[in-house]
């Protein structure tokens, strides 16, 4: 069995419903100087086109990716943090912006 060693960083992106910004997202964090990462998206029941986005991403080897019926925030925030690997954890945080 391989042992896994600890990561410096466990990123995570909780999705819902956010199919027009995720894929940016994700390229955004592959492109980090730092390659020492983790990225944990969590998707929390999206309606949208989000998981056929997210699966595309499932089998890159810094990515984990986690499909779930909708819990809310809280729960997601949770499980993000339970799986994490990392030294150090942030959550991804959506723009603020304009809603449409």
């Amino acid at each position: 069995m391989e042992e896994q060693h600890p990561i410096l960083v466990s990123v995570y992106i909780t999705n819902y419903n956010y199919g027009k910004y995720i894929e940016q997202a994700v390229k955004s964090m592959l492109q980090q100087s730092l390659q020492d990462f983790e990225i944990i998206i969590i998707d929390d029941g999206s309606t949208d086109h989000s998981p056929e986005i997210i699966r595309k991403f499932a089998e890159h080897p810094k990515i984990k990716t986690i499909f779930q019926q909708n819990r809310g925030l809280n729960v997601t925030n949770n499980i993000a943090l339970r799986v994490a690997r990392g030294k150090c954890t942030a959550r991804h945080v959506k723009h603020a912006g304009k809603r449409s």
